[in-house]
């Protein structure tokens, strides 16, 4: 595998890719509700990732994209990260871990003091990292439109 290197994504020249990346992302979740979310989203790029205190970020291998993640605010002054994917053959190499870092990195630097995101109780995986990185368990907040999601947040203070 090519060095990795995660690098804000630019819609000018990247939103093919990140379409692509996310629709591979819809076609790996089973409940129709998010899959509804996730594709509202996706017919709504580039926002609301291409403003000033929001970001996405693609990891790369060489020239080949290996995944992603965003982060937007919310009406809270919080962020919230969303659409963390790792393509099949680059999963189990701390790409997903180095995403969800950047991320956090980055909305740290824009002066966020919490991340909060969702997932679904399926998604073990996730759940163990979000673990792993300090994001505790929390009740539903607004935007939150799948039933099933559990969500979780940490405060950003000291992050990563």
């Amino acid at each position: 595998m090519n060095q990795l290197t995660i690098r804000h994504a630019r819609f000018s020249d990247d939103s093919a890719d990140i379409a692509a990346l996310i629709q591979e992302y819809i076609e790996t979740i089973d409940r129709s509700a998010c899959k509804e979310e996730v594709e509202a989203a996706l017919e709504g790029l580039p926002a609301p990732y291409d403003r000033p205190d929001s970001g996405y970020f693609l990891a790369m291998s060489g020239e080949s994209i290996a995944g992603g993640v965003a982060f937007s605010r919310l009406d809270t002054g919080e962020a919230e990260m969303a659409r963390l994917f790792v393509r099949p053959n680059y999963r189990r190499l701390g790409i997903a871990r180095s995403l969800v870092e950047r991320a956090m990195q980055e909305a740290s630097a824009l002066g966020y003091e919490r991340m909060l995101l969702h997932t679904l109780p399926e998604w073990h995986a996730a759940q163990a990292l979000y673990g792993d990185l300090k994001f505790a368990p929390i009740a539903a907040y607004s935007g939150v439109t799948v039933d099933a999601a559990i969500c979780f947040g940490r405060d950003l203070e000291g992050s990563v």
